[in-house]
């Protein structure tokens, strides 16, 4: 017969499953190897218009596989991390902000939308899922709006 796991195993185990994967952090989480989220739609509109930055929208929910799969894969490559400090990067969750998926038409997710420093929708983005992918559109992106 086995012997259930003890207290401090269960909590050990616990914690493991809880930790985010890879190098994904969750708007908030602090700066380093990660990109820098800004949580809610609002406020990411007003950084990219305060800095002259461009912004990218990533529609997402705790609940979707795929975009955890993004999460592993995309958002945590160093180029991608990079690409990223020249936008400003808004984290939607769409169980937190429905509406939103209405607003830009957004059929399913994980959805990445580009818009303008002003919030104009510019691009969406599209073609392999893929870092090398996602870090070339991003810098396309920023390159169009460098001052």
């Amino acid at each position: 017969m086995k012997r259930p796991l003890s207290y401090p195993a269960l909590v050990l185990l616990a914690w493991l499953l809880s930790a985010p994967a890879g190098c994904f952090s969750e708007p908030g989480a602090g700066a380093g190897e990660t990109i820098e989220w800004v949580a809610g739609h609002a406020e990411g509109l007003r950084l990219a218009r305060e800095t002259g930055r461009p912004a990218l929208l990533f529609f997402t929910a705790d609940w979707c596989g795929p975009c955890v799969e993004m999460k592993k894969h995309i958002w945590s490559e160093r180029r991608v991390v990079d690409a990223s400090r020249k936008l400003v990067a808004i984290y939607l969750d769409v169980d937190k902000e429905p509406a939103i998926l209405a607003e830009y038409k957004i059929r399913g997710i994980p959805a990445v939308v580009f818009l303008s420093p002003q919030g104009e929708r510019v691009g969406l983005f599209s073609g392999e899922r893929s870092a090398a992918n996602m870090a070339r559109q991003m810098d396309s992106l920023a390159a169009k709006f460098q001052r």
